[in-house]
């Protein structure tokens, strides 16, 4: 009966979905705390929290190998996340009952994203653009897996087309703002157009690189009280949502749900590809990857993370890192195929099987160490220290998620999910589930 549909049962689970998962909440958490701990600092180690030594060590580290490629991984999931969801339901109660839950599950999903960003206070919340494209996600579950990769790729290409229209527009201001200025140095009349030309790549590279005044106004407000940090975190939302997330977030989701859903039809996110195409997705991927984000870095550092080459790096962001993130696929898969990756693949299952839980507690945690709520550390830590802070929150939810789902089905909040989903107050504990 279709009233008898229920969640996912941990027989039915895929654990290498679940280790990927759970490398990929883990891992986003080394980019997500430099949102949490540090003002305007994520591309551009030179704002604030140290460019020399240590600090710079571990901005390359991350723009090298991580930037991009945890959401990446955790983009995908979604994408094939959506699908199964939608297969196993229509195999048990239709099409129609598995449309109505995927689209309360999706509400529900966009309301967590909005519970993240506007209380918990993290503008770097991923959930509500999950929820805002899995909404038309739906439409594209019947297509065969080649033609998902062909819309990926066009909306890649889309994205590349996107940032080149955008470098231009930069270059052309800058030449008129150039011109200008060298006009009022030989103290010509400027024109109307001339100052706001000027004005212009002010305001572009103060968005870019904001001035240390703003900084420190930014740091004091996120420290004064959770009020305060409340006012500039949603100040910053306004334009994530309505600037943002049309611009590039869509697309950019899109894009790898899509190749996701191509992958579970494929049999690779689920481990069932051929070693020899998990090894070739990993050479391959390296090979690109790794080249590209090297250039990169170079590039910014050469020029010393000018406003022009932090807008120039985002021509070939993603194809660096797609291929970086399917590279990383493939190695965890091929990790999970060895025995002595055994137990840790169990623990990082966990920690996936618990990913809404631990992703929104990674907020709650940071709420409490950086913002006025809590310790007000916002600001204070140099860039190389918040990975202390890092290594000790993934080493509580690696004990955590696994000793807690020892003794219940369900992390906190995918019972609260799974609950709100199918309108139905879910088996919590597993000792009642065995009765």
């Amino acid at each position: 009966m279709a009233e008898s549909v229920s969640p996912t049962s941990n027989a039915e689970r895929i654990r290498v979905l679940d280790t990927i998962r759970g490398v990929a909440v883990l891992g986003i958490l080394f980019m997500n705390i430099v949102g949490f701990g540090l003002p305007s600092a994520y591309e551009d180690p030179t704002i604030w929290g140290g460019h020399e030594g240590a600090d710079l060590a571990v901005w390359r580290i991350a723009a090298l190998l991580i930037e991009g490629t945890m959401r990446g991984l955790f983009t995908l999931l979604f994408g094939a996340g959506a699908l199964l969801f939608l297969q196993r339901i229509a195999e048990r109660a239709g099409h129609g009952r598995a449309t109505r839950l995927y689209y309360r599950r999706t509400f529900w999903l966009l309301a967590f994203g909005l519970v993240n960003a506007y209380v918990l206070l993290w503008e770097g919340d991923i959930l509500v653009f999950y929820g805002i494209v899995g909404l038309i996600l739906f439409f594209f579950r019947k297509l065969p897996a080649s033609k998902l990769i062909a819309v990926a790729a066009i909306a890649v290409a889309l994205q590349i087309s996107l940032a080149l229209v955008e470098f231009g527009n930069y270059v052309t201001v800058r030449a008129n703002a150039q011109t200008a200025q060298l006009a009022y140095d030989v103290g010509a009349p400027l024109t109307r157009s001339q100052f706001e030309a000027l004005k212009e790549l002010q305001q572009e590279e103060a968005s870019l690189k904001p001035y240390r005044e703003e900084l420190e106004e930014q740091v004091l407000g996120m420290r004064e009280s959770y009020a305060s940090a409340a006012q500039r975190i949603h100040e910053r939302l306004s334009y994530v949502y309505t600037s943002y997330l049309p611009r590039h977030g869509f697309v950019d989701a899109l894009s790898l749900m899509l190749l996701g859903m191509a992958l579970l039809k494929l049999g690779v996110l689920t481990g069932a590809a051929s070693n020899a195409t998990y090894f070739r997705m990993m050479i391959i991927g390296y090979a690109v990857g790794l080249c590209l984000n090297a250039y990169e870095i170079a590039m910014l550092e050469g020029d010393e993370f000018s406003a022009e080459v932090l807008i120039a790096s985002y021509l070939t962001y993603d194809l660096g890192r797609i291929p970086l993130t399917l590279a990383h696929l493939a190695s965890i898969v091929l990790l999970c195929r060895a025995q002595w990756f055994t137990r840790a693949a169990e623990v990082l299952a966990a920690v996936g099987r618990m990913a809404l839980t631990n992703y929104m507690a990674q907020s709650v945690i940071a709420l409490f160490l950086f913002t006025g709520a809590g310790l007000a550390w916002y600001g204070e830590l140099q860039r190389h220290e918040l990975y202390y802070v890092v290594a000790a929150i993934c080493a509580a939810q690696l004990i955590w998620s696994p000793l807690w789902l020892r003794y219940f089905q369900f992390g906190p909040l995918e019972w609260l999910w799974r609950s709100l989903t199918y309108w139905r107050v879910q088996t919590m504990r597993r000792d009642e589930v065995m009765r």
